[in-house]
């Protein structure tokens, strides 16, 4: 264990702590609430955007849009779900399930971090010497890629992903005219 594995798993701490205290419904909730939203804005984005007049050069406001709008509706669902849960006496059990739910949306959240981590320092960040030695690196960074497909088919993040490209050729292309 390096570095790297104990600033994730201090995270997942949190997280674990965090679930137990909000409970099984609302952890369950933002779990979802966070694959559905982007599912939803990934694929209907477009329309929002038709619908609110938003021109094209401007679709991740949309996307955000839909997927704020999502975690609301899900968010409140969660809420009414919870009263009805504490009202049949059941909250250790949700609060010990929640700490399991915590713990896949904060490992969720953390793959989507390191993969625009690694994909914005171009490999840089975070070291390699930590990544190589790290046992929890490689699982979590995996799980985005997996369970999010479709972002990565979005106008928007293919946009942002050919900027990305073109400043690193223009970085590139500068670096080799200085030498």
């Amino acid at each position: 264990m390096n570095l790297l594995d104990w600033i994730l798993l201090a995270i997942l701490a949190m997280a674990a702590f965090t679930g137990f205290r909000r409970g099984f419904i609302i952890e369950l909730a933002s779990l979802v609430a966070l694959v559905l939203g982007i599912w939803v804005a990934a694929h209907f984005s477009d329309r929002v955007s038709t619908l609110l007049g938003i021109d094209a050069a401007n679709t991740a406001l949309a996307f955000l849009a839909t997927f704020l709008v999502v975690i609301l509706v899900v968010h409140l669902l969660a809420r009414f779900l919870t009263t009805l849960i504490d009202l049949a006496q059941l909250e250790l059990p949700n609060k010990l399930a929640g700490v399991v739910f915590g713990v896949l949306r904060s490992v969720f959240t953390l793959s989507i971090a390191l993969n625009l981590l690694v994909g914005y320092t171009e490999g840089a960040m975070p070291p390699k010497e930590w990544c190589a030695g790290s046992a929890l690196y490689g699982p979590v960074r995996q799980l985005a890629p997996l369970v999010v497909p479709a972002l990565g088919e979005t106008k928007w993040v293919k946009d942002a992903v050919e900027v990305v490209k073109q400043e690193v050729e223009e970085r590139l292309d500068a670096e080799e005219s200085s030498r």
